[in-house]
Formats: structure tokens, sequence, C-alpha cells
């Protein structure tokens, strides 16, 4: 019932409608990031993370929550970057990454180098962004627009912007969030855990797997050797990846793997009426 009643309440919050999240990331990357210019009050994203909390602590795992990892890390107070972006923002990074291996030809002079690459780039230490329908502009730094990203500074415009783009420019979002998460989960074992280990533990292993279950099924009416049984290894091995996920769940009410995959699940077979 817990289950039902959190998947259920899942379902609402994180669907994209309620403008709790940015809906070009989910589109681009899959994941769940928080939406800079959502008109929700900051107790909303509060109670969202509650209810995350709340998930965790009655050892709920699997939650359709497509959290990136680096949000988890981001609750542990754990410092992002370039990596980190990518999982929210692919293209964005991949400029970025281009921007922070370009390099002149061997033979061209310094002057001429850095020339080459203002004009490539073009550049600045301002980001523009859209906020309801208006485009709007963050400095990265003071006086940010005058500055231009040069060969020498690229790296410190790489981190200021993964500092805008995960961090500042969703800090009314999040702060409340976390909030929210550390009313319910202050555990010290929880606290002990690292963001990767955190969001394996509320988005589940990647493993869908089928025949990962095999070797700690239990069977009830059955012989593991019977012609049944491997009719349904059978099948359930042939299941492509949607087909998976719709049997794990309905064996377990998520369907996402459990930390450690599906190796550490116990699938019963039963035969009907004993």
């Amino acid at each position: 019932v817990s289950r039902e009643f959190f998947r259920l309440l899942g379902a609402e919050l994180f669907d994209l409608r309620s403008r709790f999240f940015d809906q070009a990331v989910a589109e681009e990357a899959r994941v769940l990031w928080f939406d800079r210019a959502s008109p929700r009050d900051p107790v909303d994203f509060w109670m969202l993370g509650v209810v995350l909390g709340l998930a965790i602590y009655n050892n709920l795992p699997g939650i359709d929550a497509r959290y990136p990892v680096c949000m988890f890390r981001k609750l542990r107070g754990e410092s992002l970057g370039l990596g980190d972006l990518a999982e929210v923002y692919p293209t964005v990074a991949g400029s970025l990454q281009a921007l922070l291996t370009w390099q002149p030809e061997t033979s061209m002079a310094p002057v001429a180098a850095s020339e080459l690459f203002s004009a490539t780039f073009g550049l600045d230490f301002a980001v523009s962004y859209e906020d309801g329908g208006a485009i709007c502009v963050a400095e990265l730094k003071p006086s940010g627009k005058d500055i231009p990203v040069t060969l020498s500074n690229r790296v410190e415009f790489v981190d200021l912007y993964c500092q805008w783009a995960l961090t500042d420019s969703i800090s009314r979002q999040f702060d409340s969030f976390k909030k929210g998460f550390g009313r319910v989960c202050e555990s010290p074992l929880l606290q002990a855990l690292t963001g990767e280990e955190l969001a394996r533990i509320v988005v589940g292993e990647t493993d869908i797997e089928l025949a990962h279950l095999r070797p700690k099924a239990r069977y009830e009416g059955f012989d593991a050797g019977s012609e049944y049984i491997a009719w349904l290894w059978d099948i359930l091995e042939g299941f492509d990846a949607m087909q998976s996920r719709l049997f794990l769940s309905f064996v377990t009410g998520s369907d996402r793997s459990p930390v450690g995959g599906l190796g550490e699940l116990e699938l019963v077979v039963q035969k009907a009426g004993g």
C-alpha cells in the first residue's frame, strides 16, 4: 500500500505539467531537473523534498524519480563540475568541452591564437536565458558582460558557468527542496552515504536483465527442472526492455531494480491453487 501511495504521488509530482521541473531538460537528457523559471512557491519544493525523504525513510527504493546523480551530489554538498553538467545539459556541456580542448595551430603566434579563439567562440562572462518568455542575462562575475572569454580565462568561465547552471540559477528551488529532504532524512547513516550511493537507493539500478532473477528464484508447486519452468524463463529472457520493466513492475511494484541489481531479488513462482 505504501509503495502504491508513493507511486501515485510521484506520478503527480514528477509530471512535467506540475512545473517543478524543466521540460527541455527532461526531453534532452531524460532526467528531472529544477525549472529555474518555475512559478511554484518555495514551500512546494520543500514538500517535494519531504516526499523524497519519506520514500527513503519508508524503504521504498526505485520510485519513479528520474533525478540525475548530480542532484544527489548536491544534497550531499559535493562539488560539481562539467561532468555533472553533462547529465543535465549534455549539448551545452559538449560545447564547453570543445571550448576547453580548442588548440591553435602550433605555428600560430600567441596574439593571433587569442584573436582566433575570440572570433571562433565570441563569448563573455554572461549567460542569456529565458524566463517566462522574457530573455534575461545573468553575469557570471561582476561586469561579466564586458569581460571576454579568452584562452587564458576559459577554465574560469567553464567553472563559473557550471556553478551558475547547477547551483545559482536554481537556488530558490533547490534550497527549499534540500531543507524538506533534510527535515526527514537526518539519519547519520544516510549522511554517511555519497551522492552516487544515495542515487542508487532512490532511483534504483539500471539492470533489467530478467535472467539475473534466476539464481535466487524459488518454486512452490513446481520442480526447478520442469518443462513449465523452462518455458517461463525462455519467455522472460526474451523480453525487450519495455516488457522487462512491465514485468518487474508487476512483481515488485516498481519498474526499477533495487540496489545491487536484480540478482538481489528472490522471485517466487507459485503454482495456482497451491
